[in-house]
């Protein structure tokens, strides 16, 4: 850290306006110096993802005095044995290296030798014992550990460790330095070279970034470019994980900020040496990208492995530091949003539009980046050491990306929003690897805060459902094949066009041949490829998403070169209004594991009819049609959290024989839909669809509400869809 991050941090620390920050280090810090923890020969951390409730997948409560007891604090089971004893281990080793960050830091304002002492003393302790620890790890897909099981893990912890050594050396004498590096960071920084991943991966990013970090504190540049250097170094990472728009390419946003957050803990360490990384372009545009994605109700989309929500607070601390490095207009926006500082958060008024916006609660600011890096946010020109004002010039604010469509090409994500804050998300992204759940072409859709049908990501890579329902093709809003996991492949967006009465996307997948953009680059071992290749082999997708202010319109195109059977899934986070008797479905509805389908029923497919869903608030209408006979399949699968369902609809074309099959859905969504008995829903509110399937596949929609008439025209016999609206 420079002598400049070292001064702000003592400035922003004796700062009132900082003062809730401040607080909760000194908190963070008394609950480092209560941890009464011996550091042992015989330490062995296994996987912290076993710590959860393998029922709800609750993470379990952790109890230092009570290190073989684990109780889940929603349903109060108790879970013993091996498995949970070792990951409380794990978990015990990652609270303390992080409270001696914590610890370091306060020492450092507040000038505290005892504080200074317990952190000296922990680096000394691990530096006894650390280099005999036994290398282990049977976690799939990880490298080994020596105190944890996974080099992931063992590198983490040393970042945090790497802080507390930097705040505290300059009071260590010789000998004590010299102790801690020869027994503990030179140790760790081997094994993590030794065990550096061959790949592009969020784990490599934090496994190189530690390694760079070991190098710096140490003085020894072999150690430091191990960590940056060659292939599949940090700047390799940087160089080819990031996509051209600043997506990295695992494609969701959650590992986008897990690898980051590991990338930015090095770049604050070297800020303002030679090796100082602010000015690389894929920095910024990595902050940059997720804002265009942001929804009106102020969180990120779930995609693929995405464990928990992210939203404008969750955003703040790395926009804390981008804000005082970059002096971006947009992200002091969302700080101030994020801490409650705007006036109109609760909707974006335009001339034609009243887009419900970002209404949570106010955030603390209490974070170790407004320590750190945090300006006066009253101040529009009061940012730090940014490298360029180029983008204080944005005429786009936060607030209006919100409220508007975005579309990449490059990270196949496109982001639709009407007037009613209604937003559509379609995946037509490239393979991302071992966190990919296999639905390309997969849609979210919600209505300001309330998900309709939505990716909900996924639980704890503990949780037996994580592995048996959420890792696969059949639990998102996409298509499969014969029950099967869709291979490997790269979608493609078609065409993005916005209209006077909406906008529409085409995204496409086939699976013609084997290749995708990360294929040489990512590993893949043959026990985390579940996908049926057969199944898929010569196939297309094709999806037309259309969002009004009024419908939400979904075609589908599937084309198999043989028999297979087609399903097209809706997972409803409602429960439908059964107006007829459904029969019970006796047969295998997928090719996963029949736990995950409950009271499985099913029903010819009538087009006459409309489907009524009974959302949390409000009524959701479904209306659909298909070129081929077809059967309705529903049953209760997992929502996350596990413990809790959805409704999950299947629409299955069974053995066809037709090379194009052809689906189109709509679906309207009202809150006070609820005002009114289910059974005169669909005809109080009118939602109306008439399809007319002609030569080679041209298509004529017409839908209607009580609001409003639509008449579509769908040419999609060569190249791109010709999709035309006559009428409104």
């Amino acid at each position: 850290m420079n002598a400049y991050r070292l001064e702000k941090l003592l400035r922003n620390a004796a700062d009132p306006s900082f003062q809730k920050a401040t607080d909760k280090l000194r908190t963070w810090a008394q609950t480092a110096r209560e941890i009464d923890y011996t550091i042992t020969e015989h330490e062995y951390g296994n996987w912290s993802h076993n710590y959860y409730c393998h029922q709800d997948g609750t993470p379990l409560k952790f109890n230092w005095t009570r290190p073989r007891q684990h109780i889940c604090p929603v349903c109060s089971k108790e879970w013993n044995g091996e498995l949970f004893d070792a990951a409380w281990v794990t978990l015990a080793h990652s609270k303390l290296g992080l409270g001696m960050k914590h610890l370091s830091v306060l020492s450092f304002i507040e000038d505290t030798t005892e504080d200074v002492n317990k952190v000296k003393q922990v680096l000394l302790d691990y530096a006894h014992w650390y280099a005999g620890y036994e290398v282990h790890g049977d976690i799939p897909y990880n490298g080994p550990g020596k105190l944890f099981a996974q080099t992931l893990d063992e590198a983490h912890w040393i970042i945090d460790l790497c802080y507390a050594y930097s705040f505290v050396k300059d009071k260590l004498t010789k000998q004590e330095k010299q102790q801690i590096d020869q027994g503990l960071l030179i140790p760790c920084a081997q094994f993590l070279i030794e065990h550096k991943e061959r790949q592009l991966h969020n784990h490599a990013v934090l496994i190189t970034s530690a390694i760079g970090m070991l190098g710096f504190l140490l003085g020894d540049e072999r150690i430091h470019q191990a960590g940056l250097a060659g292939p599949y170094g940090l700047l390799d990472q940087i160089d080819r994980g990031v996509l051209e728009d600043g997506m990295w390419y695992e494609g969701n946003f959650h590992y986008h900020f897990y690898g980051y957050h590991s990338l930015l803990q090095y770049c604050i360490l070297v800020e303002g040496t030679s090796w100082d990384l602010r000015a690389h372009p894929a920095l910024k545009k990595m902050f940059d990208f997720p804002l265009y994605y942001i929804l009106p109700d102020g969180s990120l989309p779930s995609m693929n492995d995405a464990s928990s929500k992210m939203s404008i607070p969750t955003l703040a601390p790395y926009y804390e530091l981008a804000y005082d490095w970059y002096g971006d207009t947009r992200y002091r926006e969302l700080l101030r949003l994020a801490y409650g500082m705007e006036s109109e958060q609760a909707s974006l008024i335009s001339e034609e539009k009243a887009v419900p916006l970002y209404t949570a609660a106010p955030a603390e600011r209490s974070s170790m980046e407004a320590l750190w890096f945090g300006m006066d946010l009253n101040d529009v020109g009061s940012y730090g050491e940014q490298l360029s004002s180029e983008s204080m010039t944005e005429s786009v604010s936060l607030k209006q990306l919100m409220a508007a469509d975005s579309s990449s090409e490059i990270s196949g994500l496109t982001k639709l929003v009407n007037g009613k804050g209604w937003h559509l998300l379609v995946k037509h992204s490239t393979f991302g690897g071992e966190h990919d759940h296999m639905d390309r072409l997969g849609l979210s859709f919600g209505a300001g805060s309330e998900p309709l049908f939505a990716d909900p990501g996924t639980t704890a890579y503990g949780v037996p459902a994580h592995y048996g329902w959420f890792k696969h093709t059949y639990s998102h809003n996409t298509v499969s094949l014969n029950g099967k996991d869709q291979p490997p492949a790269d979608g493609q967006r078609l065409e993005y066009c916005k209209e006077r009465w909406g906008s529409w996307v085409e995204s496409a997948v086939e699976w013609n041949h084997e290749q995708y953009r990360m294929k040489d680059s990512i590993l893949l071992p043959v026990e985390m490829c579940p996908w049926d290749d057969e199944a898929y082999r010569g196939s297309t997708i094709r999806r037309i998403n259309v969002l009004t202010d009024h419908v939400l319109l979904d075609i589908v195109k599937v084309s198999v070169p043989d028999i297979r059977d087609i399903d097209l899934l809706y997972h409803i986070h409602g429960r439908m209004d059964e107006v007829e008797a459904w029969l019970p479905f006796a047969s295998p509805v997928s090719a996963l594991d029949q736990q995950w389908f409950q009271n499985t029923k099913y029903k010819p497919f009538d087009p006459a009819e409309v489907l009524i869903w009974q959302m949390k608030t409000g009524r959701l209408l479904q209306a659909g049609w298909c070129s081929e006979p077809s059967m309705l399949i529903t049953a209760a699968t997992p929502n996350n959290p596990p413990n809790q369902l959805r409704q999950s609809l299947i629409q299955r074309v069974h053995g066809s024989k037709e090379r194009d099959v052809v689906f189109v859905h709509a679906f309207a969504y009202g809150a006070n839909y609820n005002e009114v008995k289910a059974s005169e829903a669909a005809a109080k509110f009118d939602l109306q669809l008439n399809v007319q399937y002609g030569d080679e596949g041209r298509l004529r929609i017409g839908l209607a509400t009580v609001a409003v008439q639509y008449d579509w025209s769908l040419d999609w016999t060569e190249g791109k869809a010709k999709f035309i609206e006559s009428s409104s």
